[in-house]
């Protein structure tokens, strides 16, 4: 018997290796993708729970005090416009 010979009885085993292979990479290819998914969503959930739990703690601490400094900017920046206004226009 030759080598050829010897690959004539191997056939059948390489038919199954290649059918195996080709369906554990579907599964393994399938199982990548609803990982990605998970961890996408993941992401977002985490992404959600830190601005959720970040805007209760400005709402109930940083609020006030930045809505008070801006209101006290803005009052200063108008009167600061008017008082520029009032004096180019008696000059």
């Amino acid at each position: 018997m030759t080598l050829v010979n010897y690959l004539e009885f191997l056939e059948p085993l390489q038919e199954n290796v290649t059918r195996v292979y080709s369906t554990t990479s579907g599964i393994i290819s399938i199982l990548l993708v609803l990982w990605c998914l998970n961890f996408l969503a993941g992401l977002i959930q985490r992404t959600y729970a830190s601005g959720l739990a970040f805007g209760h703690f400005y709402r109930q601490h940083l609020h006030s005090p930045f809505s008070r400094a801006l209101r006290l900017l803005l009052a200063l920046f108008l009167r600061r416009k008017n008082s520029v206004k009032l004096n180019t226009t008696s000059n």
